[in-house]
């Protein structure tokens, strides 16, 4: 990891939009046994409540290749990207595909469960240098081809992430779902396991998570 992967901003130093992408990497997280949907996950059971919860766990690996951000509204003031609009993709797998570390891996769609699609605003400016974005995921369990589109089965998170201090852990709302994931709600805790081998615009490696979900879903 390069200096500039390690050491957090200051209050006196210029935000550099370099590195956007490999910052959005945090830590924390546990690896649970189990599968729903080809996604490791273990069931506690239903309450009284008529809710059930789960623990799902699944690896991601950005695509640095797909990293977009809209420069133009913002291009007068390179220390302050406050509200810069970004969308990044990547490949969902099942637990433990990526190695731990992730220093290294090759993203593809073999053995892939689907695609991360996470777009958001920056945060960035000298006088909070991080967390460095707000954001909203998409976890689509299916490929979007000309025969399926629109997979059956997604879970849509919110929150803000992004730190150079990797071992902290982002911890997200569960706003959604759709399929087998209908009325999903609960929390996403985001961990960074490393750098894979795809590069961003900037020549940058992107990021590797793991992410770990606590899943409370109605028994419908």
């Amino acid at each position: 990891m390069s200096d500039s992967q390690e050491t957090a901003g200051t209050v006196d130093e210029p935000v550099d939009r370099r590195s956007m992408l490999g910052r959005m990497a945090l830590g924390g997280g546990a690896v649970v046994a189990g599968a729903v949907g080809g996604v490791a996950a273990s069931a506690s059971g239903v309450g009284a409540s008529g809710w059930k919860r789960e623990a799902v766990v699944f690896d991601v690996a950005c695509i640095g290749e797909t990293w977009r951000e809209s420069e133009a509204l913002f291009a007068v003031n390179e220390s302050d990207l406050r509200g810069r609009p970004f969308l990044v993709e990547g490949w969902v797998y099942p637990p433990g595909t990526i190695p731990t570390p992730g220093d290294g891996y090759v993203p593809t769609q073999d053995g892939s469960l689907g695609r991360w699609l996470c777009r958001g605003n920056v945060l960035l400016h000298p006088d909070r240098p991080e967390p460095h974005v707000v954001s909203v995921q998409e976890f689509v369990f299916a490929p979007m081809s000309g025969e399926q589109l629109f997979p059956d089965d997604l879970i849509t998170t919110s929150g803000i992430e992004g730190t150079f201090a990797t071992q902290q852990v982002a911890h997200r709302s569960i706003v959604g779902g759709t399929g087998q994931y209908l009325g999903a709600s609960g929390q996403q805790d985001q961990s960074w396991n490393g750098f894979n081998t795809s590069v961003d615009a900037f020549g940058e490696n992107a990021p590797n998570f793991v992410m770990t979900f606590d899943l409370l879903l109605p028994d419908l």
